[in-house]
């Protein structure tokens, strides 16, 4: 999901909870689970793939919004050039990005880097054989590859324009061009409040639209047409949204700013205006004007304007009238060039992430990475009162087997978001629904949750009822080792909550959860009868038995009996 960055400034002193996720990161020098409380700063390196280039970022970390960058890098590796129109990544693009990647890591380590992250965006995303590209990049390099889904992408990429490019208090909305999509959204003081990506990028409409050099006007109008149709339901959804600040991201948009700044200043008022901000004001009207001049040019032209790389040049065509297009769609006037993007999004989103695994854990509906998870659910008209129930128990549950069972608190955000989705298959039909409620899950865009995780997720949710985990499910199967363990356990205890509210009526008010021995004892209160809840609960013991190798035993606790019941022969 991430990337890697700088130089070391910040005094401010952080405890840190590190942990290792084997599909998706190395942590060199350190266990699973290993938590560092001698307030030194954490070292984080992030390599995102993307269709033009790979890039790679380590910062030395003092906080979330405190770090610094060691070291950047970026190499245009083209991985989506026929990809992105084939649907296919050759052998030798699969190998050049493998090199780099290789090569980055390498840096990366040598920068100190404690945590490695590789995310892929466009190219990956499309590609058939993605897979497979997952498997050579991790065979060469050691590094399991993520594959963002566009929302995410959108998320990460808004995350760090607002963090980095916005002043606190301002909604900002940003747009960044990339080779196979273009994402917008929509942030407030670190909080999406709208997210897109649209299926257009510099480096595909060039391939498809630009096929002469210079383009005829016939391919330019046919490429503005492209992109004016794409903008349609973005511009449709945001009409009447409002924002203070518009940002742009992105090599593409990067170019344009450094090329209007030179076209307005020459070498004399160069040398005599004070020191200027790296940001750079792009105005619609001269954008308009750069790309009827970029047009009129051919690549070798192109590449002669300041700003303009070499390989940016057979893009800059298409990245600048995407641009264009979008801020036409979107009614803006001017927006401000940022050259924070996508590498320190995943930076910040896992300094968050760790930030919040030393914090105490929270009931689930308090966790701000829930928040679309429940977007989803009322999307899918799910049961509100039950599904919140059986969260809350499932939390409880969880809460008190998490010191012995070496449980995370990245464990526990994911059992709450499978418990709080469990039911949302009745949205397709009652028969079967924990696996409709796994199809949905796995086709919905969780904001803040990765693929991998979002595969997690579904699963855990699957197994609330009905046959326990087996090789033969294809879901099930398609998971790494570590994600079928967590599978097992979480859904075990999803699968013991969800029979605590058999009656979907919150019957049960509260519980208590032990473990003596080979004993787990699970205390039920309630002030009315829970008999259905027992018999069911006593019928879906099996996995939790089998995932905490454990006997489950329940007793009833009635405050006006004040007694309890035993209903486990074996305790």
């Amino acid at each position: 999901m991430r990337k890697n960055d700088l130089l070391r400034q910040s005094s401010v002193p952080w405890k840190t909870v590190t942990r290792q996720r084997a599909h998706n990161q190395t942590n060199p020098g350190s266990e699973p689970g290993e938590t560092r409380e001698d307030g030194r700063s954490l070292k984080l390196a992030a390599i995102d793939i993307g269709s033009n280039s790979i890039k790679l970022a380590v910062v030395d970390a003092a906080a979330s919004d405190s770090f610094a960058v060691l070291a950047r890098e970026r190499d245009v590796v083209r991985l989506g050039h026929e990809t992105l129109r084939n649907s296919h990544l050759s052998p030798d693009a699969i190998e050049r990005a493998a090199n780099c990647v290789k090569r980055f890591r390498s840096i990366a380590e040598a920068r100190g880097a404690e945590t490695i992250i590789a995310i892929a965006t466009a190219s990956v995303r499309e590609a058939n054989n993605s897979a497979e590209f997952i498997k050579v990049v991790e065979k060469h390099t050691g590094l399991r590859v993520e594959v963002l889904s566009g929302i995410e992408e959108a998320r990460l990429i808004g995350l760090a324009a607002c963090q980095g490019c916005a002043p606190q208090g301002v909604t900002n909305i940003n747009i960044d061009i990339g080779g196979g999509s273009t994402e917008i959204s929509v942030f407030r003081d670190g909080t999406p409040l709208s997210l897109f990506s649209v299926k257009i990028g510099a480096v595909v409409l060039t391939e498809k639209f630009v096929l002469t050099d210079p383009p005829k006007s016939k391919e330019m109008s046919n490429l503005r047409n492209e992109i004016r149709a794409a903008f349609e339901r973005p511009a449709r959804e945001l009409r009447g949204m409002k924002w203070q600040q518009a940002s742009g991201t992105s090599g593409s948009i990067l170019a344009v700013g450094a090329t209007l700044r030179s076209r307005t200043s020459s070498d004399t008022d160069c040398k005599n205006q004070p020191a200027q901000p790296a940001e750079e004001e792009i105005a619609l009207s001269r954008l308009a004007r750069l790309n009827i001049t970029l047009a009129s040019k051919s690549a070798v032209e192109r590449r002669a304007l300041p700003g303009i790389s070499a390989q940016r040049s057979e893009i800059i065509v298409a990245g600048g009238q995407i641009l264009e297009g979008a801020m036409r769609a979107l009614g803006i006037n001017v927006l401000r060039t940022c050259d924070w993007a996508l590498r320190e999004g995943v930076i910040i989103d896992r300094l968050r992430e760790l930030e919040a695994e030393s914090r105490p854990p929270m009931p689930g509906f308090g966790d701000q990475k829930l928040r679309g998870v429940h977007a989803v659910g009322r999307r899918f008209g799910y049961e509100e009162a039950h599904s919140h129930q059986v969260t809350r128990l499932a939390e409880k549950i969880f809460d008190s087997l998490a010191p012995t069972e070496n449980l995370s608190r990245h464990q526990r955000t994911l059992l709450s978001a499978a418990a709080l989705l469990h039911d949302v298959g009745y949205h397709i039909a009652h028969e079967s629904h924990h696996k409709h409620s796994l199809y949905l899950i796995e086709n919905s865009e969780l904001t803040g949750f990765s693929e991998p995780e979002r595969a997690v997720i579904a699963n855990i949710a699957r197994y609330h009822r009905g046959p326990l985990p087996k090789e033969r499910h294809a879901e099930y199967a398609a998971l790494n080792t570590a994600d079928r363990e967590t599978v097992c356990r979480l859904g075990a205890i999803v699968r013991v909550a969800d029979a605590l509210d058999r009656s979907h009526d919150s019957r049960v008010s509260d519980l208590r959860c032990t473990r003596e021995g080979d004993f787990v004892r699970i205390q039920i209160r309630s002030a009315v009868e829970c008999e259905n809840e027992l018999r069911e609960a006593e019928r879906k013991r099996e996995m939790f038995e089998e995932a905490f190798h454990c006997t489950l035993d329940f007793s009833v606790y009635q405050p006006k009996a004040k007694r309890a019941r035993s209903t486990h022969g074996k305790a």
